[in-house]
């Protein structure tokens, strides 16, 4: 059956599908949805968890034999596959078939980072769909964001009105994961309080550390003119350089030694550590720019750095624009 996340926890009251598809760009819807199935797992005695990547490499065989022989803690377990472009291919796709006909006593959860509308037609999410739980998790669009707001902070024991859902939603450019930070460091710093729009404005204006992670986002995921906005409010807030470059050169080295290498992505991402969400902005972003201009853009943080300790001249402000847009911009408008 097709689900939306909000009645996942409804549907987990219920009990257990035997698979769950969960697929969309929307990585916090994704990786939510997740941990609330891994939850109901645990609650019904699943403790053991199968972890499996299904990248250019994989081998669909794994599949079967990552439960053919007992476990010795647990006579059901959790199976993760993901696949990261969510498209598995013909073999693929009928390995995930044969897998629901046989009934397995089993949970299988898959998860799929690329998606579009057009895949829900495929035979394999059919199958899916008629034996277990489908469950979109599309990007929640700039109209519905304060709405969005507004159950988050519901969920978080806040209420508030109108203007301040619409002021987070407009702060936040969109970004769905650093609207729940938000929300989660305002039920720390005001726990089951109705909020003013000014308590929300002072506490909004004191997260610079997660403002220097949204420009991130931002540059990366290609949104030049709202990269330019945030980077503009962390200058007004005097948010320090150090902390805006530390977080721009963590996420540039990882791309650069990605783009970089011969490797599979998976597998440098897994030995850097680099978590499924921060995975996607990266992509994206070396896709729009390639190795080359990666390389050119760290040299670019050097001199920001220098700029920051007063050993070189210009505005660091004003650099950092530049170099935020040309990382955002389309591959078809970078100049040579």
């Amino acid at each position: 059956m097709k689900l939306f996340p909000e009645r996942l926890p409804e549907q987990l009251r219920r009990g257990l599908a035997p698979v769950y598809l969960i697929a969309g760009p929307e990585r916090l819807i994704v990786e939510e949805a997740a941990d609330q199935i891994r939850r109901a797992c645990r609650a019904n005695e699943i403790a053991e968890r199968i972890q499996l990547t299904a990248d250019g490499r994989f081998d669909w065989g794994d599949l079967d034999r990552a439960t053919e022989t007992g476990s010795l803690f647990a006579t059901r377990r959790l199976v993760e596959l993901r696949i990261p472009t969510g498209k598995p291919g013909t073999e693929g796709g009928k390995v995930i078939r044969g897998w629901i006909e046989q009934q397995r006593p089993d949970v299988l959860m898959i998860l799929c980072d690329q998606w579009i509308f057009d895949q829900e037609k495929s035979a394999w999410v059919k199958a899916v769909d008629k034996a277990g739980v489908y469950l979109p998790a599309w990007n929640v669009k700039p109209a519905q964001l304060p709405r969005w707001i507004a159950q988050r902070m519901q969920s978080r024991g806040l209420t508030g009105d109108d203007a301040i859902h619409a002021y987070l939603a407009e702060r936040l450019e969109g970004n769905l994961l650093a609207a729940a930070q938000e929300v989660d460091r305002l039920a720390l710093l005001y726990p089951d309080q109705r909020l003013t729009l000014e308590q929300v404005q002072e506490a909004v204006a004191d997260s610079a550390r997660f403002d220097a992670f949204r420009l991130v986002d931002l540059a990366f995921n290609g949104r030049p003119g709202a990269a330019l906005r945030c980077i503009r409010g962390l200058k007004e807030s005097d948010t320090p350089p150090p902390a805006v470059l530390w977080a721009l050169g963590r996420e540039l080295e990882v791309a650069a030694q990605v783009a970089g290498s011969r490797r599979p992505r998976q597998e440098i991402y897994g030995a850097l550590k680099v978590w499924q969400a921060r995975q996607g902005p990266i992509d994206a972003l070396i896709m729009r720019n390639g190795p080359a201009r990666i390389e050119a853009a760290m040299d670019g943080l050097s001199r920001l750095d220098l700029m920051s300790k007063g050993q070189a001249q210009g505005d660091f402000w004003i650099e950092l624009e530049r170099l935020c847009a040309r990382l955002a911009a389309p591959a078809d408008r970078q100049a040579a």
